[in-house]
């Protein structure tokens, strides 16, 4: 071989020596510059990813604290709404319960009253009924005219109470009725003339006497 071919042999391994030592230098560089890249993407990747979870722990945090709030406020109004129902109720039962207390005692009442025709004095008591009417007449009594009646179970006293009202008001002309009235023991009386007319029974003693039997009863409980 010749002396030039044998230095155009070495100049070409020389290149090509020289080509390969410079592409690894070349892909040294790009793949420690690709490392120091993908380091930082990492790096503002975890920063990123840190301040959003930060960012959302601070909003849920936020949203516990408001809907624990909300509840409280919730809990609170139904156990004021609950509260308020449960006190209307107890007030509701005690009222039912005084009206029933007070039902009974003038149930008591009007029975004690009607137990009053078994005394041997019970027509000087239907007499005092009949007279307390009458002394709400008019002055000008003289003449008038007072029918009286009574209930089926009393007609029997009816001329003696008729007689004792005409002794006691001599002005008036009292006179008794047979025809039984549709009262509760008592007295009926009313004008010839119809222009008035007055029950005396135990009913209405009974409610005459209704509030202050009302509030006997409260006083006991």
């Amino acid at each position: 071989m010749s002396k030039a071919v044998k230095q155009d042999s070495l100049d070409v391994n020389v290149t090509a020596y020289d080509n390969e030592r410079t592409l690894s230098q070349l892909k040294s560089i790009i793949m420690s510059k690709g490392e120091s890249e993908r380091g930082r993407i990492l790096s503002e990747a975890r920063a990123e990813a840190e301040k959003w979870t930060t960012e959302q722990s601070g909003q849920l945090e936020a949203m516990i604290a408001d809907i624990g709030a909300d509840a409280a406020k919730r809990v609170a109004e139904i156990t004021s709404r609950e509260m308020i129902e449960a006190e209307t109720a107890r007030d509701k039962n005690r009222l039912r319960l005084q009206n029933d207390l007070v039902d009974k005692a003038l149930l008591l009442l009007q029975n004690a009253l009607t137990d009053f025709s078994k005394r041997p004095d019970y027509g000087a008591i239907l007499t005092g009924m009949a007279a307390e009417i009458c002394e709400r007449l008019t002055q000008n009594t003289k003449g008038q005219k007072v029918g009286i009646r009574l209930s089926a179970e009393d007609v029997s006293h009816g001329e003696s109470v008729a007689g004792a009202l005409s002794l006691r008001f001599p002005d008036l002309d009292v006179s008794f009725d047979p025809a039984p009235a549709s009262i509760a023991g008592g007295v009926f009386l009313y004008s010839e003339e119809g222009k008035w007319r007055v029950v005396a029974d135990w009913k209405s003693k009974v409610e005459e006497m209704a509030d202050g039997v009302a509030k006997a009863v409260l006083a006991e409980l």
